[in-house]
């Protein structure tokens, strides 16, 4: 049987090998399961954009009249 990783520097314990297996493994999963599509993002609220598209940089500023 091959190894799939070896260490080549340092001297971990028993412990520090599972660790860094169940990191591979878990990294393993992920990409075998990963589909190609990106991830689906939340809808963008509409409701405060201007129909034109355009948004002034005073767009969020209050405007106060004098009474």
């Amino acid at each position: 049987m091959n190894a799939a990783f070896r260490v080549v520097r340092g001297n971990p314990d028993p412990d520090e090998l599972a660790a860094l297996v169940a990191v591979l493994t878990v990294l393993h999963t992920r990409a075998a399961t990963a589909d190609d599509a990106p991830a689906p993002t939340a809808p963008r609220a509409t409701w405060d954009r201007a129909g034109n598209g355009y948004s002034s940089p005073l767009a969020w500023v209050v405007q106060r009249t004098a009474p």
